[in-house]
């Protein structure tokens, strides 16, 4: 870690003040027309002498010599905690994300804080940054105060790119015309997602054709890839890998798409991914590498709270608990109360039928 320099400094207040502004809209705090130039006025406000405010760490984070990420603590917490610092802004950058430099850069922090005399460090999350909130709560951070809202309206409120596009025609500022076209190939990423998902179940249910799933699962890795968004090119990774294995029955070709899933998704991604690799090993014969993966999957699920998701990990436990002579009954009586509770009849079938054929 070291301080940021001058032009460092200049490149990051107008990124942050960006971010947080798209930020702020997205969540529904703030109209986007404006937006921008509030975010900058709000850190102006706690950077009255810019790098120099007295009480405020502001970091470069570098691995042999290259910067690779920043940080922003206020000494002094915002609403008066006693030895409490604040967290305002931590990223890394976008070429080298899905490296586990996240969490070095936040634990670099922390160590900066408390060299500093901090006993505690303190953040805000927003809810629609999941992974953001799952980095912070496996760092040790705890819910100290929670927000919570629900948008009335018939249709939240998505990304429009009219206060780039002003920005641009009205003042002669392209700066962020680059920022708005990745926040829109981000949304139509999770549009093709999305649309993938449907066509999957359609196969799944037998209710309609299912033919644009794959090229929809494309487009959105090749979005999300040009977006730099690693944890949404991992989610379309996965869900490209399920069809292979569901829809084409090719655990070969599917396999490779897991991995990659599993290496750089959140955790319910790599549940998914976890779970899929399982069911390639099982179909193999490899029974503990598949008990391991289906064991790891399921760990994943109970943590975030996905029931449903254990009780289709459990119908491949029992089978191989069966197999490898251990008595699978517990995990029978869990997997029916889980799915009974969720009303997944579906997966109640599969289990009903694996505690059949394992009794």
């Amino acid at each position: 870690m070291r301080p940021m320099t001058p032009t460092e400094y200049d490149r990051w207040q107008h990124d942050l003040a960006t971010d947080y502004a798209g930020d702020q809209v997205a969540a529904g705090n703030w109209p986007a027309e404006g937006s921008y130039e509030r975010a900058r006025a709000e850190n102006a406000a706690r950077l009255p002498q810019g790098a120099d405010t007295d009480g405020m760490l502001l970091l470069t984070g570098t691995v042999d010599g290259e910067p690779v990420g920043r940080l922003w603590i206020g000494l002094t917490h915002p609403r008066g905690v006693p030895d409490c610092a604040f967290l305002y802004d931590i990223e890394v950058a976008g070429e080298h994300r899905g490296r586990g430099l996240g969490r070095a850069l936040l634990a670099a922090g922390e160590a900066a804080a408390r060299e500093r005399g901090a006993a505690a460090l303190e953040l805000n999350v927003f809810g629609a940054n999941p992974a953001a909130a799952d980095l912070y709560r496996t760092s040790g951070y705890q819910i100290t105060t929670q927000q919570m809202r629900k948008d009335l309206r018939r249709t939240a409120p998505r990304f429009a790119p009219s206060h780039a596009y002003h920005r641009a025609a009205f003042a002669g500022d392209p700066a962020e015309l680059a920022g708005a076209d990745r926040r829109l190939s981000v949304q139509q990423a999770e549009i093709c997602l999305s649309r993938a998902k449907l066509a999957h179940a359609r196969f799944l249910t037998g209710t309609g054709d299912h033919q644009d799933e794959l090229p929809l699962l494309d487009r959105a890795v090749t979005l999300f890839r040009q977006a730099g968004d690693v944890t949404g090119e991992a989610e379309a990774l996965c869900w490209t890998g399920i069809f292979h294995q569901v829809v084409r029955q090719d655990d070969a070709e599917a396999v490779p798409f897991f991995r990659r899933a599993a290496e750089r998704g959140d955790p319910l991604t790599r549940s998914f991914a976890l779970r899929h690799l399982g069911v390639a090993e099982h179909r193999a014969g490899n029974l503990t590498a598949a008990r391991e993966l289906l064991e790891e999957s399921t760990a994943l699920r109970r943590e975030h709270d996905f029931p449903v998701g254990v009780a289709a990990n459990l119908v491949g436990l029992i089978y191989i608990a069966a197999a490898e002579g251990r008595d699978p009954a517990d995990m029978i009586t869990e997997a029916r109360a889980l799915a009974s509770a969720a009303g997944a009849t579906t997966v109640l079938a599969e289990i009903e039928e694996a505690a059949q054929a394992t009794s």
